[in-house]
């Protein structure tokens, strides 16, 4: 991992007074086929295939998670702290796992050593989001733009203008 470059969070790739917390080095686990089929699935819902592992890293933001991999073939991602009802640890043996599970059931799942210090954080942060006024919010996300939210995003319900979980960016 010597010539590895780190995703930076670049000022460009932030919304109007959104500000890092934190930061993650993390293994997304995301579905091997994108939208196998062609059913318009959730990026981020697995199937009955195994998962790949994205390398990358997590910024945590008092709005969001964002989720940069290491290699410009993947694609960034955004989750939204009010779209996030749980984060939970769901290690088993030696691999340690964060599950984020939405307000809509769906999850997604994170590899990393240090489990509680990332879910303690998430949560902190999601309960300081609780003070923010989400529906104004939603003017700067839904002008936002792919470089700035990723290719795909789970906003909160109180930005969403159309009603969905899940965006394509």
């Amino acid at each position: 991992m010597d010539d590895v470059d780190i995703p930076l969070l670049l000022k460009k790739e932030t919304l109007p007074d959104e500000k890092l917390l934190n930061r993650f080095g993390a293994n997304a686990l995301l579905p091997l086929y994108r939208d196998a089929g062609g059913r318009g699935l959730k990026p981020y819902v697995l199937g009955a295939s195994t998962p790949r592992k994205v390398l990358g890293m997590l910024y945590l933001t008092n709005y969001r998670l964002k989720f940069k991999p290491i290699e410009s073939i993947e694609d960034a991602f955004s989750l939204f702290l009010p779209a996030i009802a749980e984060a939970r640890d769901v290690s088993r043996f030696l691999v340690r796992k964060c599950r984020l599970t939405m307000q809509d059931g769906t999850f997604i799942e994170f590899i990393r050593w240090g489990i509680p210090s990332l879910i303690d954080s998430v949560n902190r942060a999601r309960n300081d989001a609780r003070t923010l006024d989400w529906h104004a919010l939603g003017r700067d996300i839904a002008s936002a733009g792919p470089d700035q939210l990723g290719a795909w995003s789970v906003l909160p319900d109180d930005a969403q203008p159309t009603g969905s979980t899940a965006s394509a960016g």
